[in-house]
């Protein structure tokens, strides 16, 4: 018996493992969503950019185009048995050249996203604690600080940072509802009635920003199966959580929008998404449920943002974990924790590349807001809708080529559908850059952004085609871990 066990211990050293059901396993993806901080910093960007009152008509045609794309996705995933995520699915539909490439592209938009978020976040608390104590010190104290914590927490068992982020989501989401509840109770929806999806409401002022804008909502919903070694049951699990995660985001985000607009009222919604957009959710909220809810809100919003740092940071490791075991990175990168189970080296390389871009931004004075944050999430956005297109593309084709037994709305009809609609979306996103970034026309911020995306992609399918002629045998070994 002990040798049974030696070996069995053996098998489980350097592997990945955890007791995530699919409610944990969505827990983790609707951190990664930050409820309240869309609440706060993006509703009036889909208002006051978008298209006005009609938000809630934005995040329902979101939510048709993400579900659309994970009947595909999650169909799919029954192939793929790593935690690969959408590296693993292009890989797998599309070959190993355009599957590297995404897998190059997608750490580095996932990176500039956590490096964006804790600036944005240093920013944040310098000024929450200012205002509540007086004293102010530089963001870039802050900022640190956050890499540190995160660092550490990615490092350990991923049921740590599960409980972290569910204490935080909970608690935002009560805030969201209870915000809710009282606009509906004291105005009612009637107060608006169906104008937020009349078709003359939508295509006022621009449809295409509003639309863009909700997509920052399910920004990391596909992360559920990156916690694949981790789940009990990845089978049942993963496509549980996918379906979970996104209509809850999705039903979360079309009430609130509605409760928004009837809160301010259709007179004033414009006016107030323009000229007080940093505070205009947290106005609402101190109108519908005092100046202390408000207090609360605004220190929770501190939560979420730190919430959807731990998740994004925690899916980067795990990305770098499945390079690791493939041989596209050192083989150390795929050895997870003896104690802890966790991709401790791709936690650690990204907390140093965290901490050492901060230091740049510190030394080159950008500002950590208009700069850091601005310009990381745009370039990590755009990135990000590339590969869910890709993966999308990359459903269609893998399932071409297995038409036995498929269902076709679920391996044809869905993914095509979505894909044309994420289409859609990024012809929108690179269309309206200069919105994203605040910075007009063809200049360096733009053209470094694109550029930055293209390098990162082309990086990955240059190293995948050498490895393919010059060493055909790794190639082939990695195809065969997919």
């Amino acid at each position: 018996m002990s040798s049974i066990a030696s070996t069995e211990n053996e098998i489980k050293i350097g592997q990945l493992k955890g007791n995530l059901g699919p409610f944990s396993i969505a827990l983790m993806v609707i951190a990664t969503a930050a409820p309240l901080t869309v609440m706060v910093g993006v509703s009036p960007l889909i208002i006051g950019l978008g298209n006005g009152a009609a938000a809630p008509t934005d995040a329902l045609i979101v939510t048709a185009v993400m579900l659309l794309f994970s009947i595909g996705f999650v169909t799919m995933s029954k192939h793929v048995e790593n935690a690969g995520a959408f590296y693993s699915y292009i890989q797998k539909g599309l070959g190993g050249v355009l599957g590297l490439g995404a897998a190059s592209l997608a750490v580095l938009s996932y990176s500039v996203i956590v490096i964006a978020l804790e600036a944005y976040l240093g920013f944040v608390l310098n000024d929450a604690i200012s205002g509540a104590t007086g004293v102010s010190l530089p963001w870039w104290i802050y900022a640190f600080a956050i890499v540190a914590v995160v660092g550490f927490l990615g490092y350990r068992n991923i049921e740590v940072s599960t409980k972290i982020l569910g204490i935080a989501l909970c608690l935002e989401i009560c805030v969201i509802l209870f915000l809710d509840l009282a606009i509906f109770h004291t105005v009612g929806i009637e107060h608006v009635g169906w104008a937020p999806f009349e078709p003359a409401t939508f295509f006022s002022g621009s449809p295409g920003l509003g639309i863009l804008f909700a997509i920052f909502g399910f920004i990391g919903f596909e992360s559920t199966v990156v916690y694949r070694d981790e789940a009990t049951d990845p089978e049942r699990s993963i496509p549980l959580a996918t379906y979970i995660a996104v209509l809850f985001i999705g039903l979360l985000y079309f009430v609130s929008f509605w409760c928004v607009v009837a809160g301010i009222g259709l007179t004033d919604l414009l006016h107030i998404a323009k000229d007080n957009a940093g505070t205009m959710y947290l106005d609402l909220a101190e109108k519908f449920l005092g100046k202390p809810l408000r207090d609360v809100a605004q220190v929770l919003l501190i939560s979420s943002l730190f919430a959807v740092v731990l998740s994004i940071h925690n899916v980067v490791a795990r990305y770098k974990y499945v390079l690791g075991q493939c041989g596209v990175l050192p083989s150390r990168f795929g050895q997870a924790h003896a104690d802890h189970a966790s991709p401790h080296i791709g936690s650690a390389l990204q907390t140093f590349i965290s901490a050492a871009t901060l230091i740049a931004a510190v030394v080159l004075q950008m500002d950590p807001v208009t700069q850091v944050y601005t310009w990381g999430a745009a370039a990590g956005t755009l990135g990000y809708m590339v590969i869910v297109a890709l993966a999308c593309v990359a459903v269609i084709a893998f399932f071409a080529k297995r038409s036995e037994g498929a269902d076709v709305w679920r391996t044809k009809i869905a993914p095509v559908l979505a894909f044309l609609g994420l289409v859609g979306c990024l012809y929108i996103a690179f269309n309206n850059l200069a919105a994203l970034t605040g910075s007009e026309g063809y200049n360096a911020v733009n053209v470094s952004i694109v550029a930055l995306l293209i390098i990162s992609f082309l990086f990955g399918s240059l190293g995948a085609f050498i490895m393919k002629t010059r060493a055909p045998d790794k190639y082939a070994k990695i195809l065969s871990r997919i």
